[in-house]
């Protein structure tokens, strides 16, 4: 499994409708696209923030921001192709939008806000490791748990030594902080539709060693998060779970 520290979940409904599909034979240009990174709270501009572009999931650019939050990425761009613009930084949520252009633009960019992460409670158990917002026992907090024994401690390291990281969104506001996400069809090509999904929850979470690894964790882990009290779920309903996964910024 990978470090829990790239785990993040989105519980998220299908939207009915598919987003448009690649266009084949269309021109490709070179574009340069503006990329602005800003901190989610103060919306102070971000540096060193990593910026990678992705069309039909594949990595296409990257970047890095600089003391103005801003990173100046040149492509060449298939008209009506979408792209999926991704911002991290250490301490952040990992956001995400969607971009195309039917025409060549002149100029265009894009900005990203990225959530600061919130400090979570570790607890240790003889059996479990458990990380959760707020007091143990609490009502309608988000929680993650993994077993003790599937955690892989670097050498000279104890769980002194760890930091836990646990930011939730559930309402539509929140959740724009979270990675864009589309699903495809079931056996479809990079050509066929994909389908634009409804977010009503998402969850990133992150641990790390004092010296800021990541920590391995193999075996399941298990997530909890409140969900919004509205007519899209009721408790009879299925939910589907997707994870964004930076390789291909979906």
């Amino acid at each position: 499994m990978p470090p829990l520290a790239a785990v993040r979940f989105s519980l998220l409904c299908f939207l009915g409708s598919s987003v448009a599909k690649a266009l084949h034979g269309a021109a490709v240009h070179e574009v340069s696209v503006k990329v602005q990174v800003f901190d989610n709270g103060d919306l102070s501009p971000l540096t060193d923030a990593a910026v990678d572009i992705y069309t039909n999931q594949s990595w296409l650019a990257t970047g890095t921001t600089d003391k103005d939050g801003v990173a100046l990425i040149t492509l060449q761009y298939r008209l009506g192709t979408w792209l999926i613009v991704t911002a991290a930084k250490p301490g952040f949520v990992t956001n995400s939008a969607p971009w195309h252009a039917n025409k060549t633009p002149l100029f265009t960019s894009v900005s990203l806000y990225l959530l600061p992460e919130r400090p979570a409670t570790l607890m240790l158990y003889d059996d479990v490791v458990q990380i959760l917002l707020g007091s143990p026992g609490a009502k309608n907090q988000p929680w993650v748990q993994f077993q003790r024994k599937n955690v892989g401690l670097p050498a000279n390291t104890s769980y002194n030594d760890l930091s836990a990281f646990l930011t939730t969104a559930n309402t539509e506001m929140e959740v724009e902080g979270f990675p864009y996400l589309l699903g495809y069809e079931a056996n479809a090509t990079v050509n066929h539709s994909r389908l634009e999904l409804i977010p009503v929850a998402a969850i990133s979470i992150h641990l790390f060693t004092r010296n800021g690894s990541a920590i391995e964790v193999s075996g399941p882990i298990q997530v909890s998060v409140p969900l919004p009290a509205d007519n899209l779920v009721t408790k009879a309903r299925d939910i589907p779970a997707w994870k964004f996964d930076r390789k291909i910024g979906e």
